[in-house]
């Protein structure tokens, strides 16, 4: 009954994403929260994501849960979850996501999901249930408080206090500017280096993919264009994830799905043999923007340092060509010197310019940097 009940609330739902549950349905949703004779232990971790200031200017909250696949093996296995936040002396959000899983072989790993929520400054409570097909159950509560630091005090977070909102990256736009307004770049392409924030890891977790979609988002919403060309790719595995030569916002589903399939632990071996595959790669992205009939203002790189620090042939550069910028996250300081990496080389031998971004507030300053760089024709 419970999951059937799950299907109906779910549809309106895109599987994978968190959204918010409409009012028609919050009624089905309570019920969720409540203990049943026929629930049965489902074995999970869930870790509360603490309330930080994202790469989108705003404060953000959630959890990443951890489930053994060992529970699941087989087919036809799904798994639902809702998390209900509560602002102090305010009434509560309900969230919902849900997720069909492969099938799954005899195996010791791990499945790890994610969700998050935007909130203004305040304190909340969060009730969190995931379940499954077969009414298996695990339940989480905590409390949390969101506030900016002394240092962010001047952004506006744009979310009233002690209120909860959706995290969409579908909702970018020219961030309130007509095309007319929109002078320093009219088209503008971006490379997304989808790759773990820390270098020595693996793991593509579920935090790494919402800096780098919050990032995106707020990148697109404060430096507007005319046309955007959004290409996700990955040095490792040596290949483009998704592209899009004219973004809309509706591709946003797309491009999150590309990160949310992206496994690091799995490796083609022709991969292995192709030792120089990653400055292939990067080659070819970079001269496909120089050689373009239609070239763009701009090219960013957008992402995480890279594991690679080879350097990169000589490109023929054109007559006239775009300016190309590189935006590498950093965000945990004193973790390895500063050395350029294979795409900080790239960029310089196109006379691109490198920042490199260990906070938002380093991230708002890069953005405004490109957007005066591009005003000045420098």
């Amino acid at each position: 009954m419970r999951w059937a009940l799950a299907v109906v609330l779910l549809t309106s739902t895109a599987m994978r994403s968190q959204t918010l549950v409409a009012p028609a349905k919050v009624a089905a949703a309570e019920k969720f929260f409540e203990s049943f004779e026929t629930d049965k232990p489902l074995s999970c971790q869930v870790q509360p994501i603490p309330a930080h200031l994202n790469y989108s200017f705003r404060l953000q909250a959630g959890y990443v849960v951890s489930v053994p696949m060992k529970q699941y093996r087989g087919s036809k296995h799904a798994l639902a979850i809702l998390s209900k936040v509560t602002p102090e002396g305010r009434e509560p959000s309900y969230f919902a996501s849900g997720i069909k899983l492969p099938d799954i072989p005899k195996t010791k790993e791990e499945m790890e999901l994610g969700g998050v929520y935007l909130v203004g400054e305040g304190r909340y409570k969060v009730d969190w249930v995931l379940f499954d097909e077969i009414n298996r159950i695990c339940r989480k509560s905590w409390r949390f408080e969101a506030k900016l630091d002394p240092a962010e005090r001047s952004l506006k977070l744009g979310i009233p206090a002690q209120s909860v909102k959706e995290l969409s990256f579908r909702n970018w736009s020219l961030g309130g500017k007509s095309l007319d307004d929109v002078r320093p770049i009219r088209r503008l392409t971006v490379f997304l280096h989808a790759a773990p924030l820390f270098t020595r890891s693996i793991r593509f977790r579920a935090q790494d993919r919402g800096i780098l979609l919050s990032s995106l988002t707020s990148l697109l919403e404060t430096l507007p264009a005319r046309s955007v060309r959004l290409v996700v790719f990955n040095l490792d595995q040596q290949k483009e994830l998704f592209r899009q030569d004219v973004l809309t916002p509706e591709a946003f589903d797309q491009a999150a799905g590309s990160l949310n399939n992206l496994q690091l632990q799995l490796v083609d071996y022709r991969v292995l043999q192709n030792r120089g595959g990653h400055v292939s790669l990067l080659t070819d992205l970079v001269n496909q923007e120089l050689e373009a009939k239609e070239q763009s203002d701009a090219v960013i790189f957008l992402g995480p340092t890279a594991r690679y620090f080879d350097k990169v042939p000589e490109f023929d550069l054109p007559a006239t060509s775009p300016r190309f910028f590189y935006l590498q996250y950093k965000p945990f300081y004193g973790r390895g010197g500063d050395f350029p990496d294979s795409i900080e080389f790239a960029v310089k031998k196109v006379h691109g310019k490198a920042m490199l971004i260990h906070t938002p507030g380093e991230f708002a300053k890069a953005i405004k940097q490109i957007e005066s760089d591009m005003s000045a024709g420098n």
